[in-house]
């Protein structure tokens, strides 16, 4: 195989791998799935290797469980997974908020209120698949502007796999997020108040957990040819 063959697979596995995460992220693939190599392969097209090497990566990443004999499955939290979670979370978000304090600029803030504004709307429409999206990105978007490519990278694989803890242990008719709570933190940002901010932050990111109940476990099933049908994604 030449070189140039290499990079187009590398390429090609880049594309499966997105279409695989961002399932993941969307809820769309809930938490157990298992992913069958021979399915898998054959609804992308590619090679047993190939499919393999995309679901090591997504192992390395932690949204896929690779156990022997059983093959690939999206993570399935525990309750002390979820903990832990939540608790690498508090971490990250914390330095953010002290990167962040005093420095947003005007056309953060804006960018940002317009963000709280889509979550508003979400929560009207009671549509809580996109509350839960809207809110991890007003996290990302944080981590963006604090300008750490590290702890955003860090941050962006903990919401993901948080997604499936919101989808295993939400409380039914109670979403965990709170557009209430992120103005809060806004505020505090905007107001140059570090000490402020960091409490708020971890407030939030403990409300978030407390609104789940980690003692239920909930799953669907979901057909994967028709998840990753051509044209979708």
């Amino acid at each position: 195989m030449s070189d140039q063959d290499d990079e187009r697979d590398e390429a090609g596995d880049d594309v499966i791998y997105a279409r695989i995460h961002d399932a993941i992220a969307a809820q769309e693939l809930p938490p157990g799935t298992r992913l069958r190599e021979d399915e898998m392969r054959q609804i992308f097209g590619v090679s047993r290797a190939r499919i393999r090497k995309v679901f090591s990566r997504l192992a390395h990443a932690g949204l896929v469980t690779i156990e022997p004999n059983k093959g690939a499955s999206v993570f399935q939290p525990t309750p002390q997974e979820a903990r832990e979670i939540f608790a690498a979370r508090r971490g990250i978000e914390a330095t953010i908020a002290r990167l962040l304090a005093g420095r947003l600029t005007k056309r953060d803030v804006a960018s940002l209120k317009r963000h709280i504004a889509l979550e508003v709307e979400a929560e009207a429409a009671r549509n809580w698949r996109e509350m839960v999206r809207l809110s991890g990105e007003f996290h990302l978007i944080l981590a963006e502007i604090a300008g750490n490519s590290i702890l955003l990278r860090f941050l962006r694989e903990l919401i993901t796999r948080e997604a499936l803890v919101i989808l295993v242990y939400e409380r039914p008719g109670q979403p965990s997020c709170s557009h209430h709570e992120h103005s809060l933190i806004l505020e505090a940002l905007s107001s140059a108040d570090p000490e402020r901010a960091v409490k708020l932050m971890d407030e939030h990111l403990g409300n978030v957990e407390d609104r789940l109940d980690l003692d239920r476990n909930s799953r669907k099933v979901v057909d994967l040819g028709t998840l990753f049908a051509p044209g979708k994604g």
